[in-house]
This record gives structure tokens, sequence and C-alpha cells, in this order.
């Protein structure tokens, strides 16, 4: 065999140095490029396993592409592959020691994606709305509170209150009225008449069984106008007047109790117990029997009962409060200073600061425990009732979601008609031109992101940043490559750890909905670029930004002019639209996007291999090395593909009876003469590969006498590009 005129290294190396322009160049090849356009046009129509095994051209192509060629005839071994469930680990494809047939499985998806009308983030994320949404509530009455108190004194005459909206919109949702559907006029009238007139306005509609009269009659009395509407005092309410409208007020509107109610509350406690010369003023006061009931969990307890248990002498073991409720009731009685006769004792008020500290800081611990109560078994019960709907109206006609749909967006209760209801949870979010969309209503546009429906109503697949799937796929690679060259006990606390950060993002690449949340989110985008096989600890967020902002659509962008194409594929495999928003437009039907990029940079890489091994197939060998070398787990997987222990024998001088000898025992001379985790190094990978040219060409070189050399007046037969790789292997 004559030796080659260029050394197999730098053959190799001229094809790798500008790997983009090679397969700029490999691409440009009419026939590549028929078959690349025919795979990329025609894989979204196939839906099922059976209808692409029967297309031969994207079939072929895809087994190409995987390095599965010599496979294709067999189809029958294939469809077990791609039906393969690779989350379970007892499946076909995750059986076979060969990877290649798991990677061929994974960049399918033949599975069909699970329809789910709301998933666990998207319900997770709906009822952290509804409970902030309850929070909210609080800041919004006091707002409401403080604006009323500080108005209402500025008030000269009845025109107004009622010609502030907002004023009179309070004093009316206060007493449980719907201002909608009366005038001003007729507000007007309410608010002058004359309470003590059994003639008057207001009395003439309580007498007459109107609509609201009894609740119209409180109002009236809440205020002091005269019949002419001008004010009968200083002001249009007295302190008292005004109290007890914002006590009301906040009664009437808040959904749970709420803190600005606890506020009030203690205040309202500790301004009026400092007052109270007798248990009876106590318990007649409603709001501070409720405060005291409150705080020391008296439950229904009468005020007799009360008032026998706190002026008890709690010194005497025969009391009273000893005798019938034993060291509970005993300690209530000590919280007061009652004597026998239910006055304060003399010299002292009913709590002095110790006993009133003590109950103000119970009141705050139990104030809201009955509401929590309530406001988990609403909760718990809608978990429950969604889980079991199947279709957008099983959700609308049920009371229970309908009332949390409508606290957590915060729409009026007749607001929007059942059917409006309907078509905004029916709108694709993604869509400008749907309901919700064109409504510009956020609240409706941000429940439709919250559930999955399809125009018919019915459940369907959730759009995510990468679906179910891909992201299984993602978690279950990601483990696997950190776990890669490990032995225990680091393999055993490595693969803990890569666990719990591959089910870290599971979970939250459910609610990333932006390109922007995705690069906040480093923990997330770390296992996705592990995954992929690359180092995270070599990324810099400024890369990843623009990365993320490149044109996949453009071979100039920054993404698509990466030596590596994973960076591409990796970009790709989001269901991210030119302005980082989720798009339906990236999903595929058994590949999405960035699975139909890998597998047209995986056919183009196998056609350049071809080519190269056509004039040498020692550059063939050479660059599949490069390539695939760096994914072997372990010496087995090197002894699995022919391809590598011929690059392995070769490089360390063994004969091919090497492969021969017993499969353990070749496992321990590679391991022997190199260290598999050196491959991930690409420096150790490219000096690998330089000895692996040098022996080779060492091997097939031929060599003319020497004597017939020095006749001839030629040199030794050793090329200068032979001799460059030996020194380089030296150097």
């Amino acid at each position: 065999m004559g030796i080659p005129m260029v050394s197999t290294y730098l053959s190799y190396n001229l094809v790798n140095r500008d790997i983009k322009a090679s397969l700029n160049r490999t691409v440009s090849d009419p026939l590549v490029a028929r078959q690349t356009e025919y795979f990329k046009e025609n894989i979204g129509k196939v839906s099922t396993v059976e209808e692409f095994l029967d297309d031969y051209q994207l079939y072929s192509y895809a087994m190409k592409a995987h390095g599965l060629e010599e496979m294709t005839y067999a189809k029958a071994f294939m469809e077990k592959v791609l039906e393969s469930d690779l989350s379970d680990d007892a499946s076909f494809a995750n059986q076979l020691t060969d990877e290649r047939y798991r990677n061929f499985a994974a960049s399918f998806q033949f599975s069909a994606e699970k329809t789910d009308l709301q998933t666990d983030s998207q319900q997770t994320i709906l009822l952290e709305k509804y409970e902030a949404s309850l929070t909210a509530q609080s800041d919004t009455l006091e707002a409401e509170a403080f604006y009323y108190e500080t108005m209402i004194d500025k008030v000269t005459n009845v025109s107004g209150l009622v010609n502030n909206s907002r004023l009179m919109t309070f004093a009316l949702d206060a007493h449980g009225i719907d201002g909608t559907y009366y005038t001003k006029d007729h507000l007007a009238q309410i608010l002058t008449s004359d309470t003590s007139d059994p003639d008057s306005y207001v009395n003439q509609m309580v007498a007459n069984g109107a609509a609201n009269a009894s609740k119209f009659l409180k109002l009236a009395e809440a205020f002091e106008f005269n019949t002419d509407g001008t004010l009968s005092g200083a002001t249009a309410q007295t302190a008292v007047q005004k109290e007890a409208i914002v006590s009301l007020y906040v009664d009437e509107e808040q959904i749970y109790v709420t803190d600005y109610y606890r506020q009030r509350e203690r205040a309202y406690y500790e301004q009026q117990i400092a007052t109270i010369t007798s248990v009876d003023e106590l318990t007649a006061d409603t709001r501070l029997f409720n405060y005291v009931s409150t705080a020391f969990e008296l439950g229904s307890m009468s005020a007799s009962t009360f008032k026998q248990i706190v002026t008890s002498d709690t010194s005497d073991p025969d009391s009273y409060a000893a005798t019938n409720g034993g060291d509970a009731w005993v300690a209530i009685a000590g919280k007061f200073n009652f004597a026998s006769d239910g006055t304060v004792e003399s010299g002292m008020t009913a709590q002095g600061t110790t006993q009133l500290t003590s109950t103000n800081s119970s009141f705050a611990a139990l104030y809201d425990d009955a509401d929590e109560e309530r406001k988990e078994a609403l909760t718990d019960l809608f978990k429950t009732n969604i889980s079991e709907a199947e279709n957008v109206d099983d959700l609308l006609s049920d009371t229970t979601m309908r009332l949390v749909l409508q606290r957590t967006f915060g729409f009026e209760a007749n607001e929007f008609s059942v059917r409006e209801l309907r078509q905004a949870l029916t709108s694709d979010f993604t869509d400008p031109n749907s309901f919700a969309n064109k409504s510009k209503d956020s609240r409706l546009i941000d429940m439709s992101k919250l559930f999955n429906f399809d125009s018919a109503g019915n459940a369907a697949v959730p759009l995510q940043a990468h679906n179910s799937l891909t992201a299984t796929t993602i978690a279950k690679q990601y483990v696997i490559n950190e776990v890669r060259f490990l032995e225990d006990p680091e393999k055993t606390e490595v693969r803990k750890t890569a666990t719990e950060k591959a089910e870290n993002y599971q979970e939250k690449i459910q609610s990333i909905d932006t390109v922007g949340k995705l690069l906040a989110d480093r923990e997330v985008l770390d296992v996705v670029i592990g995954a992929f096989g690359l180092d995270p600890a070599d990324v810099t967020d400024d890369f990843l930004k623009q990365a993320f902002g490149s044109d996949l659509s453009d071979p100039k962008s920054l993404v698509n002019q990466q030596p590596d194409s994973r960076w591409a594929e990796l970009v790709a495999s989001f269901n991210f639209d030119a302005s980082g928003n989720l798009t339906r437009e990236t999903i595929g039907t058994v590949q999405q996007r960035g699975e139909t990029m890998e597998t047209v940079n995986k056919y183009l890489r196998q056609t350049l291999e071809e080519t190269e091994g056509e004039s040498n197939e020692a550059v063939r060998l050479a660059l599949y090395f490069q390539r695939t070398a760096p994914t072997i787990t372990d010496a087995y997987g090197l002894i699995a593909d022919d391809a590598l222990m011929a690059v392995f024998r070769t490089t360390f001088g063994y004969t091919d009876e090497f492969s021969n000898m017993d499969v353990d025992q070749q496992a321990r001379i590679i391991g022997e003469n190199m260290e598999l985790a050196d491959l991930q190094d690409p420096a150790k990978l490219e000096r690998f590969l330089q000895r692996y040219s040098a022996m080779y060409d060492s091997e097939n070189a031929s060599y003319n006498s020497p004597a017939l050399s020095i006749l001839s007046g030629g040199s030794a037969g050793i090329s200068a590009d032979l001799l460059f790789s030996l020194a380089q292997l030296k150097a």
C-alpha cells in the first residue's frame, strides 16, 4: 500500500478545525440537500410509528443520522425501540446496551402527550394567586377605609356625599346595598329623611315593604343630615357613627378575616376596655365580647357565664371558675380585674398592661383560625373537583370552582356570563385574536393561561417551555451525564444530588413561560446544559442571553455560528418565539423543533464522515471517535462499538485478535491504557487522536528499500507529514 500524500492527522485536522465549514460543504451537495429538505418538510406530517417506518426516505434518513444505517432493514426491531417508554428503565430501548437505540427513541415522541386541563404547576400558581388576592384585600380595605374616614369629614351637605361615588359606594357596601340600580336623588331623599317621622321618605319605604327598605333605614340613621340636606352637626357623621360604618364595611367586604380587621379590633378593644367600669358594659358591647371570646376560646359562652367566671375569686378553690372550669377558667378570671359584684376593682382598670398584652397576643393567634379552616376546606374541595373535571363545562358548572375563579381574578359575581367565561377559558393565550386577548382584560388573559382547554372545551395538552416528554428525557440524560465515569461511593452521592436537581428542573420548567424567566433561573438552565453534554461552568449568563436572542432561522446568528451544533439544538428545544414568549409554532408531531434540528445535524455529520472515509478510512474513524467517544460511560461501551475499538487497537498497538479475548480482560486492558474520562476534555481527546493518526500512518506506510533509495538518490519513505505527526506525539 502506498503511503498517503497527506498524513491522517492533518487530513482529519483540515476537516475538524472548521467543522462548520466542512458541514456547510456537505449540505451543499445537491443529493444531501434534497434528502435533508424532504426530511424537514415531511417529518411533521407523520403521527404514528407505522407512517414513519413506511416512509423509507424519512426512516432511512433518521437511521443514518443516528449511526444505525446497517439496521434499517430491521423494521420490526426498530418499531419496538420507537414504542419504548423511556421513563421506564425496563422498557425495550432502555434494556439495550447500545445507547444509540435509546438516543434514537428519545429523538421521537410517538407516545401521545397526556392531556391535562390543569397541571400541578398551574394549580399551584392559581392557588397562590387566590391566596395573594385575599392578602391584598386587607390592603384594599385599609385604603378604602382611610379614604372614607378622611373625606367624610369634609362633606358639608348631602350633595357632597351622593356626588362622590367612592364615598357613596363605601356607605352602600357597608350596608350590603348594590347601588347600581339607585339614582342620586333617591339616595339623597333617604339620607335627608327624618327617621323619627313615620311619613318620611325612608319610613314610607319600610311601611310599603320596598326592596332593601330596612337597610336604607339603617343608612339614614348613620348620618347627620337635616331634611334640607345641610349638616345638623359639625360633620356628616359623629365619631361613633363613622367607626360603626367602617366596621360594617370591613365585615361586609372581607371574604375571610383580614389583618386589617385584626388591627381595627385590637385598637377598638384597647380604647374601650380602658373605659369599662363593669362586666355588664363589656358583654353589652358585641365587638368587645367577641374579642375576649376569641382570645380565650369561649365559643358560644353566654354573657352570664362569662360574668360568673371573671367575678370569681382566683384564690378560692371553691369559686365558680375553679369548680366549673378548673385551671383554664381560673386563668381567664385572672386576666380581668372585676370584683365579685361585677364592677372594676377600685383604683384599677378592667385589664392592666400585662393582662391586656396577653389578651391581644391570644386574639392575634386565634382570630383567623376558623376562617383558615374554611379557606383550606374550600381549596381542598377545589383540588378534588378540578381533578374530576373533564371539560370546561364541568369547571363552570361547579359553584366551588367558580367561586375560586371569581375571587382569584377579582370578578364581580355577575360581571361575566358563563358563555364569556367559557370563551375566555377556551382561548389560546398565544393567539392575539383569541377571545381573551381581544378583550384586553388582563384577568381573562391570566385565567386562560392557567388552564388547558381546546376550542371545544375539552382538556388539551399543556403548552410548556419543554413538554413533558422532552423534560423527562432531559432530566434522565442529565443524571446519566453527571455520574458518567464515577465509581461508588461518589457515584451514589452524585446521583442523589443530580436527581434532586433534575426533579427541580422538571417542576420549575412547567411554570417558565418566557425566555426572561428561563435566563433568570440558572439552576434550571444548568440541568438542560448538562443534559446536552455541555459544561455549565464554562457558560456565562451573557452568552446564554445572546444565544436565546439568536434567530434560529438565520445561519449567521450567534447560536448557528457556534462550532458545536448542540447550542443551536439546545435553544431550539424550547417552545419560545422570537420575542421570547411561549409559542405553539415550534411544536411538531413526532419530533419537536430541536429534535428535528438534531437529526439533521447528525445526518450531515454522518455524511461528512462517510465522504472523508472514501479517501481515508482512518480520517472517518478519527472523526467518528472524536464525536462519539465522549458519550461512552465505561470500557464495555467502547468494546461494544467496533469502530471505537478499531481506533483503540491501532492507538495502543493491539492486533485484531485483541477482540477475541474475554470481554472483562479487554475492559481491564482498556482501563490500564487510558482514562475514559479524559475523552471529555477536548484538548486531551485531540492529543489522543494525534497519537492514533501517527500510529495508523506508521502501520500503513510502505517503505522502499533503503539501498534502492540511496542508489536512486532518494530519501527514506516517511513523508514530512508523518514525521510531523510523530514529532507532535513526542512533544
